[in-house]
């Protein structure tokens, strides 16, 4: 009766660590193609400013991703966002607003956005806009429902979690005990490994999205 549980809680630990596996690697996928979709929303505002004049090509429509310009009922050309590029804009709009607001409600933060010529792709294009800022790796909730604020430490925070993830990792690397579970060991080296790839593409757009204002200070709220 023991050596079966003991055969069946191996196997279920197995299973377990195949499936942590597979999740990690279709999250590492999905960010892949954020990051892949992202670069090509920011090639097409880059041709669109160069040459506003020119009519795109017409590209299929994927919903939640990618960008492209359109028109207001009055004529003015908008620039249409989906996925990363949401946040990233919305980042903008913020670091290059006039005022500086350290902190700001979701709602007044959409209005800025759409004053600045862009739309959100989307069913409820507000639910869209919060859950692409709520995601977004320098940004932090307020003190008030609702309220949003940039984090300027937020390239610090995720160098210093790396630095962690890397030294759990290598704590695990070193000659485990006999008594030491192995399948344990291996899943969360593969949590690790998928975790430290999430930190650093978080920085990576931390880093972008800051350096132009590294010397104007802002509130973390």
């Amino acid at each position: 009766m023991a050596r079966a549980a003991a055969a069946e809680r191996a196997e279920l630990a197995r299973h377990r660590e195949r499936l942590v596996a597979a999740r990690a690697s279709l999250r590492d996928e999905l960010d892949r193609i954020e990051a892949s979709l992202g670069e090509v929303e920011d090639r097409v505002a880059l041709l669109t400013r160069l040459a506003p004049d020119v009519d795109p090509e017409p590209a299929a429509e994927i919903p939640g991703h990618g960008g492209s310009p359109t028109s207001t009922p009055t004529g003015t050309t908008r620039q249409v966002l989906r996925g990363p590029a949401i946040r990233r804009e919305a980042v903008r709009v913020l670091l290059d607003h006039p005022d500086r607001p350290e902190a700001v409600h979701y709602r007044q933060w959409y209005e800025l956005l759409t004053d600045a010529g862009y739309t959100v792709a989307g069913k409820d294009p507000l639910a869209v806009f919060l859950t692409q800022v709520s995601r977004s790796p320098v940004v932090v909730r307020g003190t008030q429902t609702g309220v949003y604020a940039l984090d300027p430490q937020a390239p610090r925070r995720l160098r210093g979690r790396l630095s962690d993830l890397h030294a759990e990792l290598r704590s695990l690397a070193s000659t485990p005990e006999a008594t030491a579970d192995l399948a344990a060991i291996r899943e969360r080296r593969r949590e690790i490994t998928a975790e430290t790839g999430r930190t650093e593409r978080a920085l990576e757009e931390a880093e972008t999205l800051l350096a132009p204002a590294d010397d104007v200070q802002y509130a973390t709220a």
